[in-house]
This record gives structure tokens, sequence and C-alpha cells, in this order.
């Protein structure tokens, strides 16, 4: 078929559109454009439910490298050194050792058991964002003694009866109250809550925080070892670029990166999102190719009358079928185009209101290359759905399509 009977094929096929039902035109529009919205949101929810845990496990847990004790120790030691080692390397933004201790939180008739860890709050700015989370009062400062921060389950909530909450509180403290700490080795201390902070990640917002300056007055002496040290990458630095150079530099710890750790803890989840994406893309190319075809064919068997004009005036029947096999072309093109609008807004809309759970919270997650597959994907569904029945309705004699 040449260029010039290819292009009668394009023009009766716009001047079909223009003349016919537009609702019926505007209809089939929308289905694409919300066939498109249906391929692409679940994925894309899921891929921004794996995204947000590994970025919040960056952010509060083992920052982009992760350097825990030898095989054997309980402790990284010689922690002053093993710090400025680290600082000094190329790629490194900021190391900074953490501490824990098991604790019992006491307020007024409250008692809870949590994690207190130990941080040194200069140098968290550089590899957590935990400071920013403040829903209320202050972050610590250096040298604090006598005031923590603690999360807002911990702290609770004072119009919620203890009966009723989802997990077990403080009942609702203040910016300002005071809370007596119990540590497990005997050490009693009242403590001020200098600040409530909301991460969204369980696992942080469960603990409460105190400075490395108190932590060494429970342990009754200078803390020079940590139970593991997190380490911040400057950008444009790679973490297993990071990895090697702290092992070559003598760093003998039980060096991580972000990915390998994620391997073990998150590999199986992220391979069940992989699987249940694999699953809706397919079922919905499926729904796809058959909602379409279902409206391309009874919209093509309406059109068999003008069908059989067209052949009685001496149409070719190639050009007869590309003409409405490019009007569903037209019409699917302009229904992935609305429907990329859709997600867009959809993934705009999710930025601002996260969906959040307890454990975590989750946008649209979706790339350039996710937005061209599935419109390709898209585009060979509708292609395929209307160019079968009009290529079956093209090949019937003058008869029996007039006769329709």
């Amino acid at each position: 078929m040449g260029k010039k009977e290819l292009g009668v094929a394009f023009l009766l096929a716009l001047r079909s559109l223009q003349r016919g039902s537009r609702s019926s035109v505007v209809l089939t529009v929308i289905i694409i454009a919300m066939c498109f919205t249906n391929m692409v949101f679940l994925p894309g929810l899921f891929n921004g439910i794996g995204e947000g845990i590994i970025t919040q496990i960056v952010d509060y847990e083992v920052g982009n490298v992760l350097v825990a004790p030898k095989s054997g120790e309980q402790y990284v030691t010689d922690l002053d050194a093993t710090l400025d080692r680290i600082n000094s390397m190329p790629g490194v933004a900021r190391a900074t050792p953490h501490f824990s201790k098991g604790a019992t939180l006491k307020y007024r008739q409250r008692v809870l058991g949590v994690s207190v860890k130990a941080i040194k709050p200069g140098d968290e700015k550089y590899v957590s964002p935990l400071y920013s989370k403040m829903v209320t009062g202050s972050y610590l400062g250096e040298d604090d003694t006598g005031e923590v921060i603690i999360g807002k389950p911990v702290a609770g909530d004072a119009t919620i009866k203890q009966e009723d909450e989802f997990q077990a509180s403080l009942g609702g403290v203040r910016v300002g109250d005071a809370i007596t700490i119990e540590y497990g080795n005997g050490y009693t201390k009242d403590y001020r809550v200098k600040g409530i902070y909301s991460t969204g990640w369980s696992s942080t917002d469960n603990n409460v925080f105190v400075t490395w300056s108190d932590m060494e007055l429970v342990e009754g002496k200078p803390l020079d070892y940590a139970e593991y040290i997190t380490v911040k990458a400057k950008p444009g630095y790679d973490e297993k670029y990071i990895k090697d150079t702290l092992q070559q530099y003598g760093v003998t710890e039980y060096v991580q990166t972000t990915g390998d750790l994620l391997k073990k803890a998150m590999g199986s989840v992220m391979q069940s999102f992989a699987i249940i994406n694999m699953v809706s893309l397919l079922v919905g190319i499926i729904i796809t190719t058959v909602v379409l075809f279902i409206v391309i064919t009874i919209k093509t068997l309406n059109s068999r009358r003008q069908i059989g004009i067209l052949k009685a005036i001496g149409v070719d029947k190639e050009v007869i079928m590309h003409t409405y096999g490019l009007q569903v072309v037209i019409m699917s093109l302009l229904g992935i185009f609305f429907g990329i609008i859709i997600t867009a807004l959809i993934g705009v809309y999710l930025s601002v209101n996260p969906i959040v759970t307890p454990e975590w919270s989750a946008t649209l997650y979706l790339t350039p290359l996710d937005y061209l597959t599935n419109s390709l994907i898209l585009f060979m569904a509708s292609v395929v759905a209307g160019y079968v029945p009009a290529y079956q309705v093209s090949r019937e004699d003058i008869q029996s399509a007039m006769r329709a």
C-alpha cells in the first residue's frame, strides 16, 4: 500500500471521527485513558512502597554504608580514631555512631519499655533528616544532658484512653514534661522532653534519643565504642566505592552497603513486589485488549453500511481497513495522552498526601521508562483490537455490508 492510499485512509479516518458520534469517540478515549491508568497505578504504587522503604532505611537506619563490629565482637571499638579515619576518606559526607540501651519509661501511671538511643546530634544532622521531623519542641543540642526527644507514638495522645490505644504509649506526654527512665544497668534519671518527632518509620518513631554525653553518664565512663556507625556518601559517589575505600583505608570492621543489607532483609519482599507488578501488568494488558476489542468491534460493525458504500464507490478494501484501524490508532494516542495526565495528577496528589501506615508511607513512583513502556504496550494492544475487526469487516462483500 502506497503513501497516497495511506494518506487517503488517514484523511477518511479523521473525517469519520469528526462527523461520527462524538460521544462514542469521547467514551472510547476515556476507556483507553482508564486502561492506561489501571495498568500503571498498582505497579507504580508498589514501586513507591519499595522506594519509600529503601529511603527510610537509608535515612533512619543504616545510611549509605554501615560499619558494624568485627565478627565475634559486640562493639566497634577505638571509636574516635575510627570516626576520624572514615570522615577523612574521599566520598564520605559524614560518619556518626549509634549506641542503644534497653530502658523503661515512667510517666504518671504509665510504664513503657523502649530502646534509648544515643547519638551525636551535630553529626547526625549530616546523615539523617531526623532533626527536620520535629512535630513540637526542638532537636537535641550537642552537649545536652537531662533532655530527650521521643517519637510521637511513644508520647501518645491524651485524648485516647489506654484501653483504646493501637499501641502502648505514655498517654500524652508534651514538650517540657518530665519522664523517668530506668536503664537496664540500674541507672535511673528524670529527663525533660525537649521535642517530639515523627518520621513515619515505626522502628525509629518507637525510640527515645539522648545525646552521647548523656549516655556516658548512664554508662559511668567515656563511650569510646558504638554498636555501629552509619556513613553518608557525598552526592555522586557510589556506595560500593565507599565500601571498597573504607576497606582499603584499613577499616577492619564489618562494612556493608545499603544494597548488601537490602538483599538480605528485603530481597524476598522486593521479589514479591516484582511478581505482583508482573501479574498486574499481564492482567491489565489482557483486560485492556479484550475491552478495546469489544468496544472497537461494536463500533466497526455499526459502520458496516458505511463500509458497503465506500466499497460500492470503488474504495480499495485495504484503504477501508486502514481507515477504521487508524481511527483506533488516533483514539488510542489521545487516550494514552490523557492517561499520562491522569496518572501524573494522581502522582502529584500522592506526593502531597502520601498513603501512610504505621510501618511505611508510599507515593506513586513511575519513571519515564515506565510511562514509555506502558504506552507502547497499550498502543500495540489498541492496534490489535482495532485492526482485527477492521480487517474482518473490510473483507465482506458489498451486498452483505449494505444489508447490515
